[in-house]
């Protein structure tokens, strides 16, 4: 072994037919200068005593590696990047072309096992030079260390497995080919944390990671898979080795989350902790990970609300601190010691073994002490299992039987490669887990991951650890936990934790962010008017469609009660005061009418016509009672037939009325096969309700075709109308097209009727009833189809009350006039001089004044020779009014 003294490298050597490398930060501090490091760990002095405790176990197992002897080479990397690399350099050459001896009770030395007849075609310069029997590197460092050594160890094919690197980096097999580890990465603890925040039905935390490296990716991996889970991070904050911790301490006093999340190892805690307890941050709960500090337990309740800890603590084994207390410690563990007490004052270079042993027990009596042991015992289950990894792949690899082991050139790249190979395929009983296997990034596949709470004891600034349940990180990915164990602080439960910013807003509401940042604490704000949200946390509220309205609680929309129309209105009542006037008028006009239907002017009308004109102008005052009631079915139904019958029963009477007056002057209107219907007494009358019932028939088939129903007609969000509406509206536009065929024809007859007897047979009067008609249909309908509502039916209503009332008195308006106020003018003898008039006019003889031709009692007439040829007309238009 190498003089402690000196400045040479210490190490710990035993020799076999292979030897694993052990790197170890035996010391905290490491001097550039002098080459010396200090401050012993005793964390990395018991991951050493677990290396060599597993190699003699193993090379005392007699059908492990029955015919092979394990040794080991281990160096102190003091924690420095530096040191590391230089030791495991002086590891790769310490053991070339040495000779391997076999176990004490073998007859045969094994030079061959290390075969120095090395093909250069199949090594490199540097594997030639790595030593013969070194078969893996076994390591306990951090980050950037690993990192160096395993260029190192893959530039040699050698296997490297880590003990303490949880970087999720080195699961990369395409830049860490040669990389293994027996400690979980560092990213399977998020997945756990996310199960127990999720267990607990907490939503806001604050996360706080810490990276030894700035390029790993662990921090925004964690941010991305709590935010995938739908949990809210309030603090979002990554630390590293050179940064301060105060300003994450502010952040973490001014966050409204309650559970504190930290994915950091135990020092970083500690130092975390302590600048919590300065900026006095109180009542928070934290869920950690990793070693734990002892002095963590010793923190002030106040500033600890509550403690989970997922703990990859594995105790050692009752065998192993057996083996502890049985063993020369200080022996072993000489060129290590030596140093630590030389920096303390104990010269060392001129004692005896017995003195030595005598000063090094003040050092290493409390290691047997099992509390020691589990104390500083964070990693020795890993390092155990690594080196069992090591020789069961060395069996595997050497075609191993219970009781011999075939001999190859382990320095031989193929030899190697099939190391790494069953390296993969490695499964055995191990002290970290039942059975151990590396997966294909080589991490450990199966992991028990143990819930430990912070509990405080009697003494009101301690606390112990009890374990509360486990993740047992296999195909099951479960999460135990004993809720019944749970509880801290003023909380009998830790459920009972107050972790919610803001409480789900229930429907009707929505939620308003409070910070952008933070997507857990909102103000539940009430949905505006119209507006709906039917679920809770709604992030919106959704209007409500045209025609309906927010109930009470905001939760569903109902439709809008339609306006409906009364009779009992302003308008309705203004219009039945209308139409009963306008009734009364045409009832006034009808009972003229009947009281003087022997007169010469009534009969020159046609009675019969004219009363059915009457009719049909009562028919059309009627649909304004119709239009102003409140729409049903029925209603629509009958209005629209009223409404569309009653203008063809008008339009049909004017018809047959202009018909008929062209037929008796014999215009050339009338076709001559008609003469016998005009000059029956029913015949104008039968043509009138023939005409009308084609109307009747195609509101009747329309109507079974295409029904007219109640249809909501929306105007705006709060005011919706019922309104009379068929599918295709074809029955309205077949409808309307016959009478307005109705309308032109009659106008136009009319117009060409205009010049006939004025007291005869009203031409123009019937002219201008028509063009009146016609204007007025042109005007109504369309201001009805646009408009709605109330407006609707009082422009339908007065429209046709108007309308009728107009038309009836066009056409009978100078007949009751001559009737009341000219009865004088009411006689035969007026009624043929008109005629005659008309007949000399039409023969183009000048007109002479009536007194001329007629002498009030009828005693002669006047009449020249020259007038002798058509003084026959007039008689025969006096026999053709007789049949009016």
């Amino acid at each position: 072994m190498t003089n402690p003294t000196s400045e040479d490298e210490v190490s710990i050597v035993a020799d076999g037919h292979v030897v694993v490398g052990g790197i170890f930060s035996i010391h905290k501090r490491y001097y550039s200068k002098t080459y010396k490091c200090s401050n012993l760990d005793w964390k990395q002095v018991m991951n050493a005593e677990g290396m060599i405790y597993a190699i003699e176990k193993i090379n005392r197992d007699p059908s492990l590696l029955p015919n092979i002897t394990l040794g080991y080479d281990i160096r102190d990397g003091c924690s420095n990047n530096d040191q590391s690399v230089r030791q495991m350099l002086d590891i790769l050459f310490t053991f070339k072309n040495q000779p391997s001896c076999a176990r004490d009770d073998s007859t045969m030395c094994y030079d061959s096992l290390s075969s120095h007849n090395i093909n250069p075609t199949h090594n490199s310069v540097v594997t030639q030079a790595v030593s013969d029997k070194l078969i893996g590197i076994i390591e306990t460092n951090q980050g950037k260390v690993s990192g160096d050594i395993q260029v190192l160890s893959k530039s040699c094919t050698l296997p490297q497995i880590g003990c303490a690197a949880t970087a999720s980096q080195f699961s990369d097999k395409r830049v860490f080919s040669t990389y293994f580890r027996t400690i979980p990465p560092d990213f399977r603890f998020i997945p756990i944390a996310i199960a127990v925040v999720k267990h607990f039905k907490w939503r806001l935390i604050s996360l706080i990671t810490y990276s030894i490296d700035i390029a790993n990716p662990f921090h925004q991996r964690a941010v991305n898979l709590f935010s995938a889970n739908g949990i809210c991070l309030d603090v979002k904050d990554r630390l590293t080795p050179h940064r301060n911790y105060t300003s994450t301490a502010i952040k973490i006093k001014a966050s409204m989350a309650q559970v504190v999340v930290i994915l950091s190892d135990g020092t970083t805690l500690l130092k975390l902790l302590r600048e919590f307890k300065r900026q006095n941050i109180t009542g928070k709960t934290f869920i950690t990970s990793g070693e734990w500090n002892e002095a963590i337990l010793d923190f002030n309740g106040e500033h600890i609300g509550g403690m989970i800890d997922i703990s990859l603590k594995q105790r050692p084994s009752r065998k192993f601190i057996k083996y502890l207390e049985q063993s020369s410690i200080c022996q072993r563990l000489k060129p290590f010691l030596a140093i630590e007490m030389q920096q303390r004052g104990i010269n060392t270079d001129n004692m005896t073994t017995t003195e030595f042993q005598s000063s090094c027990y003040q050092f290493t009596k409390n290691m047997s002490n099992p509390e020691f042991v589990y104390k500083n015992s964070l990693h020795i289950a890993y390092v155990i299992d690594a080196v069992y990894a090591l020789a069961h792949a060395i069996h595997t690899t050497l075609n191993c039987t219970q009781s011999f082991c075939q001999h190859r050139n382990i320095n031989h790249p193929s030899f190697r490669n099939q190391m790494i190979q069953n390296l993969f395929q490695t499964s055995f009983p191990a002290a970290t887990t039942n059975t151990f296997q590396f997966d294909q990034f080589g991490d450990p596949k199966y992991t028990t991951y143990h819930l430990l709470l912070s509990k405080p004891t009697g003494n009101k600034n301690k606390y112990t650890q009890e374990v509360i349940g486990k993740w047992i990180a296999d195909r099951s990915m479960a999460l135990i936990i004993n809720d019944s164990l749970v509880g801290f602080g003023p909380y009998a439960n830790i459920t009972d934790l107050p972790n919610h910013c803001s409480m789900p807003c229930q429907p009707g509401s929505y939620y308003q962010l409070l910070l952008a940042t933070v997507t857990c604490c909102w103000n539940c704000i009430p949905c505006p008017s119209n507006t709906v949200s039917n679920q809770t946390g709604s992030n919106k509220c959704d209007p409500c469609p045209l025609g309906s309205s927010s109930n009470p609680n905001q939760t569903e929309c109902v439709l809008i009660e339609p306006y409906k129309l009364r009779f009992d209105s302003v308008g309705n009542i203004i219009m039945l005061i209308y139409l009963v006037i306008c009734v009364a008028i045409a009832l006034s006009v009808w009972t003229v009418l009947i009281m003087n239907r022997q007169t010469p002017v009534v009969k020159a009308s046609n009675f019969i016509l004219s009363q059915m004109f009457v009719v049909s102008i009562l028919m059309c005052l009627s649909t304004a009672i119709f239009f102003a009631a409140p729409v049903t079915d029925f209603i629509c139904a009958v209005s629209f037939g009223l409404f569309c019958t009653s203008i063809s029963f008008l339009m049909s009477v004017i018809l047959v009325k202009t018909l008929q007056i062209s037929r008796v002057f014999e215009t050339d209107l009338v076709p001559s096969y008609t003469t016998k219907l005009y000059r029956s007494r029913r015949g104008p009358a039968i043509l009138v309700v023939v005409v009308t019932l084609v109307e009747l028939i195609i509101c009747i088939i329309a109507n079974h075709l295409d029904p007219i129903t109640v249809k909501r007609q929306i105007m705006s969000q709060s005011l919706v109308y019922l309104q009379c509406r068929s599918s295709t509206r074809i029955g309205y536009f077949v409808a309307l097209a016959y009478f307005f065929f109705l309308n032109i024809v009659c106008t136009y007859m009319a117009f060409k009727t205009r010049k006939l007897p004025d007291n005869f047979g009203e031409a123009k009067y019937i002219c201008f009833t028509a063009l009146i008609v016609l204007l007025a249909l042109i005007s109504l309908i369309p201001a009805y189809f646009g408009t709605a509502g109330p407006f609707q039916a009082n422009v339908a209503s007065f429209g046709m009350i108007t309308f009728a009332t107009t038309v009836l008195l066009c056409m009978f308006g100078h007949r009751l006039y001559v009737i009341i106020m000219q009865p004088e003018l009411n006689t035969r003898e007026n009624i043929m001089s008109d005629v005659a008039a008309f007949s000399f006019n039409a023969a183009g003889t000048p007109q002479v004044n009536r007194k001329d031709y007629f002498h009030t009692g009828g005693a002669h007439n006047k009449v020249t020779s020259n007038q002798s040829t058509v003084s026959k007309e007039p008689l025969n238009i006096q026999n053709e009014s007789k049949t009016l």
